[in-house]
């Protein structure tokens, strides 16, 4: 390539008594550029054309559900790109939890007060609802906020209605711990996929409590270990897993937590809650 001089590369106009060259770009920061076109060309259709490719909301949503497959138009492609979550049941983890659990609060408050659905319940039969189905806790908190319809909810449990906190708990039937390699194994994959974040390799605790130990926060066994993985514990920045794992899930990796107890790993966290000692 000849080599130009400066006066052949001068430009006419100037900015503030500065004169501009036209020089030639370096011949490797062109090749480059052409490459990246080049290359964006192939991601698009490799991604969004034919579909070859998943792309990273995909590949997240099927590792949390194997089984879950993108929206595909009838031709099979689409030069549009449209988000997985933009229609249909393909909603995000959180939408999926938050939907099962607003649909499991209204069945258990229309069941409470009577009602097909919570569309027909109007203010006053809706908070009178709440105080049936609410914890001790808040339904002081009800009472507070509401003392009319507190007096209210006295005077129909009066007359014959039954108080969720007095009536006789059901039994409950105790859920069967899997044993199979298969379960154990594919439990301590779930574990070590979501739960070393906050409860550690071997379940030794950090964020989260020790797992390894006969203190419990919220109850020995099984049963317990179902109903915490199931509805989280908030309060503590545990989520809710119902909708993120399947059942089957749910119950493998609360099996594999309960080999955790007596392993007494390095560096186990200091124990929290109450002493359960296994068969006491």
């Amino acid at each position: 390539m000849a080599k130009h001089s400066e006066k052949d590369v001068l430009m006419d106009h100037e900015y503030d008594g500065i004169r501009e060259l036209d020089n030639r770009l370096p011949p490797w920061w062109l090749y480059l550029f052409y490459i990246t076109i080049i290359w964006s060309v192939i991601y698009m259709v490799h991604f969004h054309v034919i579909g070859t490719g998943d792309s990273s909301v995909e590949e997240y949503m099927k590792e949390i559900d194997p089984e879950w497959r993108p929206p595909v138009t009838e031709s099979g492609f689409s030069l549009i790109y449209q988000s997985p979550f933009a229609a249909g049941d393909n909603i995000t983890p959180r939408k999926r939890v938050e939907a099962a659990l607003i649909a499991a609060a209204e069945a258990e408050l229309t069941a409470s007060a009577g009602f097909t659905q919570v569309s027909d319940l109007n203010f006053d039969d809706l908070i009178i609802a709440a105080m049936r189905v609410s914890a001790p806790d808040n339904l002081e908190k009800l009472k507070t906020s509401f003392p009319e319809l507190y007096q209210k909810f006295e005077a129909s449990n009066a007359d014959g209605h039954v108080d969720v906190e007095t009536a006789p708990a059901e039994p409950e039937e105790e859920i069967k711990i899997l044993t199979d390699e298969a379960s154990l194994a594919s439990g301590k994959d779930i574990f070590l996929k979501n739960c070393v974040t906050c409860h550690g390799q071997s379940g030794e605790g950090g964020i989260g409590p020790n797992m390894t130990d006969d203190y419990y926060l919220h109850g020995a066994g099984m049963n317990n270990a179902v109903r915490t993985i199931i509805n989280g514990v908030p309060a503590k920045g545990m989520i809710s897993w119902r909708g993120i794992l399947k059942e089957q899930q749910i119950l493998e990796v609360a099996s594999y937590i309960q080999t955790l107890p007596g392993t007494n790993p390095p560096n186990a966290k200091a124990s929290q809650g109450e002493k359960i000692v296994a068969n006491e």
